[in-house]
């Protein structure tokens, strides 16, 4: 019997996609709340969170596209950078709503290559209905260093 390769992921739901990752890369999943230190456009601002500061940012807003006003239901995920850089150990991502858990299997998913418009989002995950976005955290991290650092 072949062994069966798998993942435990979290299915993070944005305005019109759904991020995937594996619960390993997730510190945590918090309510919104709003910023102390406020920012704009996809930057949201700086969030205390035990002890550190995140900047918190909206991925839809980083593409270019839609940014929807968070609600009663919307999240933010807490993401380690795996980068291990001190003066940014953590990104916020605005969610809209309850995140999922997930079981990604090797032989239910199909890798898919794609053109994106967006440079934070380096692929996509199909599933029978679901086309999960897979994201490019490394360049989430250096953009929002970047903002940071203006």
């Amino acid at each position: 019997m072949a062994e069966q390769k798998s993942l435990r992921c979290i299915q993070l739901p944005l305005v019109n996609l759904q991020l995937l990752l594996p619960n390993a890369v997730v510190a945590e999943i918090i309510a919104y709340t709003r910023p102390e230190q406020t920012g704009d456009g996809w930057y949201d601002g700086l969030l205390a969170w035990r002890g550190v500061l995140v900047p918190v940012v909206s991925l839809e807003g980083m593409c270019g596209r839609e940014q929807k006003a968070p609600g009663v239901r919307s999240r933010i995920a807490i993401i380690y950078n795996l980068s291990n850089d001190d003066a940014l150990p953590y990104v916020g991502i605005i969610l809209q709503d309850i995140p999922r858990a997930y079981l990604a299997e090797e032989d239910r998913m199909q890798a898919v290559t794609i053109a994106t418009d967006c440079e934070f989002l380096i692929g996509r995950a199909d599933m029978m209905l679901d086309q999960l976005m897979i994201p490019d955290l490394d360049a989430i991290m250096a953009a929002v260093k970047k903002r940071m650092d203006n």
